[in-house]
């Protein structure tokens, strides 16, 4: 009896790290596109798009590609010009598509040049303000010691 139960709990330990190893590795960034046909039944969101060819793609693509990825916070890794992400990354097609129309997208990159400055001015603004603040703590700290020394110089004569 105990054997069984120590052949299935190892079974299920080393499927366990083969899914988890499956979903972790890292495989080449390809680029999605929509299929744009219309169909009545959908069963799985990923029926809409497919993995796009070098020819179907701007080139614009695989230069804005990688500023998109660090923007999105999504790890990925770089080796000799070619992108790799986790491959649970590619299962959400519709998720990699949205990457993809952002990197060949001259509206998407207006507007967080638009979000950068807004960013960059309140950001100067909380600068200055921090740096007013500290400026005056340093004021009253550097009047508040000179008070102390010649204090100490009144007391001692």
């Amino acid at each position: 009896m105990k054997k069984k139960i120590y052949i299935t709990l190892i079974a299920l330990v080393l499927l366990f790290s083969g899914y988890y190893y499956w979903e972790n590795r890292y495989v080449e960034l390809k680029p999605v596109i929509s299929k744009g046909y219309d169909r009545q039944i959908v069963f799985f969101q990923n029926d809409y798009y497919k993995f796009a060819k070098p020819n179907e793609i701007s080139p614009s693509y695989y230069k804005n590609i990688r500023w998109v990825l660090n923007d999105s916070r999504v790890d990925y890794i770089e080796e000799n010009g070619i992108i790799y992400v986790r491959n649970k990354f590619l299962n959400d097609m519709e998720m990699v598509w949205n990457y993809t129309t952002r990197a060949i997208s001259t509206k998407y990159f207006k507007i967080k040049r638009e979000m950068d400055s807004i960013n960059l001015i309140s950001e100067k603004e909380y600068v200055d303000s921090r740096r007013k603040k500290i400026d005056s703590v340093l004021k009253t700290i550097k009047t508040d010691s000179i008070k102390f020394h010649r204090d100490q110089e009144n007391k001692e004569n």
